[in-house]
């Protein structure tokens, strides 16, 4: 089977009604990152948003340094971080501090946000998105390197600023660059960042020919992917256990993304809430059968790293847990 880095991402969500408490969810959730670090995952990612009913996770550097903490081997990484709301220097400063922390072990993906309700909550024009991004990847470069610099561009301005102290990988946290729009895909290869994928095998195939075409080596960048995997006895079983919580993920997602891209008709969007594509795309039941499809997946569209999430907005995480164990000893050593 191909050999390819495998890592557990983590939300934070916890819909009304879950009769759960947040401290408990970060508390179970924070448990499964020890989990996976000793099971051998490579990695573990935090994915943000900001003004929801669930409490998605808004604040991925404070949840990134409790798990450099309580970690040793595992890279911690952002899938993808939402630049147009950050300081920029401020942000510099809190991911340096996580990756003393961690001792180099940070990645920080970016992106650009889309949901009108986060820039209105913030102020930010969604217009400016793209252009602060931008400016953010600028001086996040050069606040890292710990020497006094000024910067003078459309969004932000500073005048001899300095920023200690500098992170432990050298010369910085590697950078990716999240996107699912072929334009934005492109834009990471001529940037020269690697790829947080929001998509399959389509958007993978754009990110390595812009590559190429720009006199990339490939085989330099990360390509990290992520699919939802959970293990039980049987594919029926597996989607009584998550078939609800993947509903609700993908009703959020569908109206979150018909809603930037202009229309309220959901089958035009990548995440929806139809059962049977979410039964295709998930990767769902007994540890043969999620072997055998990690394998298909990972043969049609080419990724270094493939990101698994199976703590479920709403599903009980001792489940989650349960499929975690069975996952990490007898799905991942097929693929190291």
């Amino acid at each position: 089977m191909a050999k390819v880095k495998v890592g557990y991402q983590l939300d934070f969500r916890n819909p009304p009604g879950s009769g759960r408490s947040f401290a408990d969810l970060y508390r179970d959730s924070l448990a499964q990152v020890e989990l996976a670090e000793a099971l051998g995952f490579d990695s573990i990612w935090l994915t943000e948003h900001h003004f929801t009913d669930d409490g998605y996770l808004p604040a991925m550097m404070p949840a990134a340094a409790a798990i450099a903490a309580r970690t040793k081997r595992v890279n911690i990484g952002t899938f993808v971080l939402l630049a147009p709301f950050q300081h920029p220097l401020k942000l510099a400063e809190d991911a340096a501090v996580v990756d003393v922390i961690a001792n180099g072990r940070l990645r920080l993906g970016i992106g650009q946000g889309y949901r009108q309700e986060e820039f209105d909550g913030f102020g930010v024009s969604r217009a400016q998105r793209l252009g602060r991004t931008l400016e953010t990847l600028e001086i996040l470069k050069l606040a890292w390197t710990g020497e006094r610099f000024s910067f003078s561009g459309k969004y932000f301005q500073f005048k001899d600023v300095r920023v200690l102290p500098t992170p432990v990988s050298r010369p910085y946290p590697e950078l990716l660059w999240g996107a699912g729009a072929p334009k934005a895909i492109r834009r990471a290869a001529k940037l020269g960042l690697s790829f947080a994928c929001v998509g399959g095998r389509r958007e993978a195939g754009i990110y390595i020919e812009a590559l190429k075409n720009a006199g990339r080596d490939p085989s330099q960048y990360s390509l990290v992917n992520s699919r939802v995997v959970y293990i039980a006895p049987s594919e029926e079983e597996a989607w009584r256990d998550v078939g609800d919580a993947l509903m609700y993920q993908a009703e959020h997602y569908g109206k979150w993304l018909s809603a930037a891209a202009g229309t309220t008709d959901m089958s035009k969007v990548l995440i929806r809430p139809d059962p049977e594509r979410l039964k295709h795309t998930s990767i769902l039941g007994p540890p043969d059968k999620v072997r055998a499809r990690i394998a298909e997946v990972l043969e049609s569209a080419p990724m270094t790293e493939l990101i698994t999430v199976t703590q479920l907005p709403g599903l009980d995480p001792a489940k989650a847990r349960r499929s975690l164990e069975r996952f990490g000893r007898e799905v991942l050593p097929a693929f190291k």
